[in-house]
């Protein structure tokens, strides 16, 4: 528990009152010049101590750019560290977003005033995109600081200043996937097959290796992912979560195209590179966003994204009537609401319901039915008449 003790200072009159508490085995100190402001003090910190909220009176003085530094090159997700492709984002958020606002300020200074300010300007400056990813890592870091008892609560209170209302992207269609399959260069015509069919995503595609494919039983493992991250170049890592290792069955024509691509592009060692460049070494991602570009100017569309490809996959697959839990083991989701957003119907779709409706209608049979007279209530009037 806190005690109070009173000193004198050096001039022998003047009194000060210290207040003295442990914070995790070591001993801090709070002084005042009055008995009352010391007294109240105390009473806090004994209550706060009861309900588990004792702070470090210094640690909030801890500046927030080093703090949350050492916050992404420690970090752990699910008891592993962050994936390089994960910590070079957050420091590109920090760098971009909350140094120039937050860097020097001390852990206790930032308030929700002063968040929910830089929040909304963030807003217009940055996007709503960019405010909201920025917002969700600076409220990560600061509940970090109340875990470390640094703070006693986190500054981060705007109601769904995390949430991205990042408006849905265009469906492709299958016939323009077929087309775009025709249309980009044919080293790449399997992946395009591979990815709006089976629905892998791009760094799962760049990661595959000749001994992941079965053409017999038409399957591909994933188990690894390529990614492009600075200063390290072509970089392989696990796949984005645990859910992301998987065995996807693939369609006819997927393996089929996987067969001869195996037998024409890729090199016989098993840990060859599947997808590579017109020199046999890895396709990189700028590789492939130029052959795309150049696939959907030859097709006629504009705005379309290699990931789109992925969402057509996983969109044609949830319309087949799979279960959410099999939506979410095939496309290597963790959790349901993220496979949720492939379970929707699409215009289309929509429409050939309503068709089928208007079918069943037409076809059913109905009994002509003799017509039903009303009868009196009172039996004395059918007497009377």
């Amino acid at each position: 528990m806190a005690q109070i003790v009173r000193r004198l200072l050096c001039d022998d009159k003047t009194v000060r009152y210290d207040v003295r508490f442990r914070v995790d085995g070591v001993v801090r100190n709070k002084t005042f010049r009055l008995r009352g402001d010391a007294d109240a003090y105390k009473r806090k910190v004994e209550g706060d101590e009861l309900a588990g909220l004792i702070v470090d009176p210094r640690g909030g003085e801890r500046a927030f750019g080093p703090y949350a530094t050492a916050w992404i090159d420690t970090r752990l997700a699910k008891g592993r560290p962050l994936t390089p492709a994960t910590r070079q984002g957050y420091k590109g958020l920090l760098r971009r977003h909350l140094n120039p606002a937050f860097e020097k300020a001390a852990l206790r200074k930032i308030t929700p005033e002063r968040v929910r300010v830089w929040h909304s300007d963030l807003i217009k400056s940055a996007g709503q995109d960019q405010a909201a990813k920025s917002y969700r890592l600076l409220r990560a870091i600061l509940n970090t600081a109340v875990s470390d008892r640094l703070l006693t609560q986190n500054p981060c209170t705007v109601p769904g200043a995390g949430t991205e209302n990042t408006p849905e992207r265009p469906l492709l269609d299958t016939a323009t996937v077929l087309d775009l399959a025709d249309a980009i260069e044919p080293r790449l015509r399997a992946l395009v097959l591979l990815a709006g069919f089976g629905a892998l995503r791009p760094g799962e595609l760049l990661g595959l290796e000749r001994r992941d494919f079965d053409t017999l039983r038409g399957t591909v493992q994933v188990r690894r992912q390529a990614q492009e991250i600075t200063g390290m170049g072509r970089t392989i890592t696990a796949p984005k979560s645990d859910a992301g290792t998987r065995t996807v069955a693939l369609p006819g024509i997927v393996t089929e195209a996987m067969r001869q691509h195996l037998g024409t592009y890729v090199a016989s060692t098993a840990d060859s590179p599947v997808f590579t460049r017109k020199t046999g070494r890895p396709l990189r991602r700028r590789d492939l966003s130029e052959s795309w570009k150049a696939a959907c100017a030859a097709v006629g569309i504009a705005g379309a994204h290699v990931h789109d490809l992925r969402h057509h996959g996983a969109t044609m697959a949830a319309q087949t009537g799979i279960t959410t839990r099999e939506l979410m083991v095939r496309i290597g989701h963790s959790s349901p609401r993220a496979a949720l957003i492939y379970q929707h119907a699409t215009e289309e779709r929509d429409r050939g319901v309503a068709d089928q409706l208007d079918i069943l209608i037409a076809s059913t049979e109905r009994t002509p039915r003799a017509k039903v007279v009303k009868l009196p209530r009172d039996p004395r009037a059918m007497d009377a008449g």
